[in-house]
């Protein structure tokens, strides 16, 4: 019986012991976007691998296409069929890839336990970011 009491008391060994019960966070580890495939024609531009992009931020990708086109001040338009996005606005590969990092940020990663398995609900006129893994709700910022 003092043997195990012994242990009890031993902060190393309690220590290996939780980390041993305690399951890996889901979803949390280092995440990247593919890299955006860019096509310049005129002033438009044509983003080819949009739709592979919406699935991994795993987002419809109107709602990604609606919140590019906020957040450049630009008018385009999602091709189901081809999985394109033409914004009518010259942007370069940069910008696009920072734009799509913040979206990440705020509307796909959960800001309480840093999992990427949330999902977005539209209540009334107000979007929460409901987190799968951790069960936190959280408002975000609409558009």
């Amino acid at each position: 019986m003092s043997e195990e009491l012994e242990k009890l008391k031993d902060y190393e060994w309690l220590l290996n012991r939780l980390y041993q019960k305690v399951p890996p966070k889901s979803g949390s580890a280092e995440y990247t976007l593919p890299e955006p495939q860019v096509l310049r024609i005129g002033s438009q531009t044509i983003i080819q691998n949009f739709r592979e992009i919406s699935q991994r931020l795993k987002r419809d990708p109107q709602l990604v296409a609606r919140y590019l086109q906020k957040e450049l001040a630009a008018a385009g338009s999602y091709d189901p069929g081809s999985g394109q996005l033409v914004l009518n606005v010259k942007v370069s590969r940069k910008v696009l890839k920072r734009f799509l990092e913040l979206f990440l940020k705020n509307y796909v990663r959960c800001p309480t336990c840093g999992s990427i398995d949330t999902r977005l609900e539209r209540r009334g006129k107000a979007w929460i970011l409901v987190c799968e893994a951790c069960g936190a709700e959280q408002p975000v910022k609409p558009f």
